[in-house]
């Protein structure tokens, strides 16, 4: 035991440390996610749980590119007012955040309305769709909110209270879930209101939470100016406007795939990618806490000017995560058609096509988890923005020749090449910015 500590270094300690709740609650989150997924699969069958899956994706993509995300730009530069001890920029940031949040809300329930009513798409067809849509947008308007509330809980390192809260809101969706699908299968009219009624709830659960858990550090700042932030505006504007538009073409990357396999196919061939999409990235449930735990944890070492802290914490944690990451998709080559079978049934055996290309992707989001908290800490919001905008053009082209061939592992396919292509280019410029800052800093010194 005492060998296999020393090898880890303090910052990694540290991590470990703030990471075991977000672990708990990720992990538990995955296993409920897995019993949605498989009751809503299982409940709608394959061409209603397709149908759902485009609306999803639908909302959320048009949603995205109106999502500010401002909870990451509350780490990012409430790292450095504590540091200075400047907790009244802090929350003068949160009081503009919340304003800014609730108009771009407004605006993304108008936008989806539009497109919605006034949109040909098969998407819509369906009886009493349009209305669905609209009001699924309305409530998933609200996580504009959770994003901060989530930020600051994280800044704090209140990883024990935000832990409990995502395991509260997973718990009421999944019971939701189970009672809807149990008593009304194959009924999307009942299954959507309810899936509506659950996002509401849960918004408000996340929210009134953290503001609770926050109330003591708040209420010295309730009439905080928000001029205090006058001197960093540009900064704090570049950021969150490259930051979000970042976040846009990842989401452009990670759900406009379902949306162009539904052009190209069918709500079916949806329904398997879905499926396999879903039980290959559960895997992430090993490192999403630690992406999650990370990312304040980079932007204070950064500010601090640790540089060598960070290369050998991330060394380290990379070397340790490769060889469980490999053994575990060999075992899963031999085993992931019977369990696609096992877990969904024979409808949607047609998943196993997709499945290990998915596997291959999640596994090395898993070993480098950290690189997208590293290029957020380190500000390379438009180096960010043309590695999304490459990844996105290679993926649509790869699409197009590989979808008529192989159908939905053909988008498999595309997504993976593109996966490979994004860490590629966010670790060569992360790392190089490393390097040049600290070569300038010797320097100078």
């Amino acid at each position: 035991m005492n060998r296999l500590l020393s090898f880890f270094d303090q910052e990694t300690k540290r991590l470990a440390k703030n990471s075991s709740w977000v672990f708990l609650s990720n992990f538990y989150s995955t296993g409920l996610a897995f019993v949605r997924s498989v009751l809503i699969a299982r409940g709608l069958g394959a061409t209603l749980f397709g149908s759902y899956t485009l609306v999803v994706a639908f909302v959320g993509l048009v949603q995205e590119f109106l999502n500010l995300n401002l909870g990451t730009a509350l780490i990012k530069f409430g790292a450095g007012y504590h540091t200075d001890n400047r907790n009244d920029k802090l929350f003068a940031l949160v009081k503009v955040s919340m304003r800014v949040s609730g108009v771009m809300a407004l605006l993304s329930v108008v936008v989806i309305t539009l497109l919605t009513l006034f949109s040909d798409a098969e998407l819509h067809r369906m009886p009493g769709m349009d209305a669905y849509v609209i009001a699924y947008a309305v409530a998933a308007s609200i996580t504009y909110f959770n994003s901060i509330s989530r930020g600051m809980l994280r800044l704090y390192y209140r990883f024990r209270i935000s832990s409990l809260i995502e395991m509260i809101m997973d718990t009421v969706e999944t019971v939701v879930v189970g009672i809807v699908v149990f008593f009304f299968p194959k009924n999307i009219a009942v299954f959507f209101p309810a899936i509506i009624a659950v996002r509401f709830i849960n918004a408000f659960i996340c929210n009134f939470i953290a503001f609770l858990e926050l109330k003591s550090e708040w209420k010295h700042y309730y009439n905080v100016d928000t001029e205090v932030l006058a001197d960093d505006r540009r900064d704090i504007r570049g950021f969150v406007v490259g930051n979000s538009l970042g976040n846009t073409l990842k989401t452009v990357i990670s759900q406009g795939d379902v949306l162009l396999l539904g052009i190209l196919t069918s709500p079916e061939q949806v329904a398997y990618y879905a499926i396999a999409k879903k039980l290959a990235y559960a895997i992430l449930t090993l490192t999403d806490p630690l992406a999650s735990s990370i990312y304040p944890q980079l932007a204070k070492l950064l500010a601090d000017r640790k540089f060598s802290e960070v290369t050998t914490m991330l060394g380290k944690i990379t070397r340790f995560t490769v060889l469980p990451a490999l053994g575990f998709f060999v075992i899963m080559y031999f085993l992931h058609r019977w369990m696609i079978v096992f877990l969904y049934g024979h409808e949607f055996s047609a998943a196993a096509a997709s499945f290990m290309y998915f596997l291959a992707g999640a596994l090395l989001g898993a070993v480098t988890f950290w690189t997208l908290p590293l290029v957020q800490s380190l500000g390379l919001v438009r180096m960010r923005i043309v590695a999304y905008l490459t990844t996105i053009i290679v993926g649509i082209s790869l699409s197009w020749l590989l979808i008529p061939h192989f159908a939905a592992a053909g988008m498999a396919m595309a997504l993976l090449i593109t996966n490979v292509l994004n860490a590629t280019i966010f670790i060569f410029f992360s790392f190089r910015s490393i390097n040049l800052v600290s070569r300038s800093e010797s320097t100078a010194l």
